[in-house]
């Protein structure tokens, strides 16, 4: 089982966009796979259940604060076949109540998702967008792998990266983490621009080959997809954004392991 975060102290970048495309690629293909909502605002939750982030009775926010709670008491089944770790805006409350020094704050998915025993081949977790907190804590102790997505279009694309890396290795020594930046996804990508085409270069030259072969590309499916909570894939398996997210699964599966892609 490989634990993947996908993380950017920004909104707006398509880091839930990915996670909940990128599980659906993955089940699509035969993986088993669970995602792990910790943003507090629930996007993942609400697209991938299709029900309000509220209406879920027990979240990962009671998971993290409950030491009584398993997985198994949280976990939500969804129409897609993914199985969710919800969340709702109540996580906040929940887990900044915990101790600065409990190992709560540090260690409470990592402890809970030990007791998985490979159910998972992939568990994908969407990050909230912040570098410090309890929250993004947990998700870097928890993980082998971190992806950074980044908009393609945007001049201030690289601003702050740097700091965003630092705190994810400081993270990682304090926690004993192993987890290790497995690439650069480069979001909203449109080349046809003159500013597309500027920052992607400077994407290039500044994460070299860690930053993904594939690309997604910025079309109106994808929005259309979000903005009726849903998979793009399951909206349209023909469109641009559909084969972008299923191509981004497969790399992302071989560069973790060159054996386990099925098709």
């Amino acid at each position: 089982m490989k634990v993947i975060s996908f993380a950017n102290y920004k909104g707006g970048v398509g880091k839930t966009t990915s996670v909940v495309n990128t599980s659906r690629a993955l089940i699509e293909n035969g993986f088993k796979v669970m995602v792990v909502d910790l943003d507090p605002q629930g996007n993942s939750t609400l697209t991938l259940s299709r029900k309000n982030p509220f209406e879920h009775e027990k979240t990962v926010g009671d998971l993290l604060s409950d030491k009584d709670l398993v997985i198994a008491d949280c976990l939500v089944a969804t129409p897609v076949g993914i199985d969710l770790l919800p969340t709702n805006l109540n996580c906040y409350n929940l887990v900044s109540v915990l101790p600065p020094n409990s190992a709560k704050r540090i260690y409470g998915l990592r402890n809970k998702l030990q007791d998985l025993e490979d159910k998972y081949d992939f568990v994908l977790v969407d990050c909230p967008p912040q570098i410090e907190g309890a929250l993004i804590t947990n998700a870097i102790s928890a993980s082998d792998y971190y992806v950074l997505p980044i908009e393609g279009e945007s001049v201030y694309a690289l601003q702050g990266v740097d700091h965003l890396i630092q705190a994810i290795d400081l993270i990682r020594e304090d926690t004993g983490s192993g987890i290790r930046l497995l690439g650069t996804l480069v979001t909203m990508v449109d080349t046809r621009t003159r500013a597309g085409r500027v920052v992607k270069d400077a994407i290039d030259k500044y994460f070299k080959d860690m930053v993904f072969n594939t690309v997604i590309r910025r079309n109106t499916t994808i929005n259309k997809a979000n903005l009726k909570n849903k998979c793009v894939c399951d909206l349209d398996p023909r469109s641009v954004g559909c084969l972008d997210y299923s191509s981004f699964a497969k790399e992302m599966v071989i560069r973790i392991d060159q054996s386990t892609w099925k098709n």
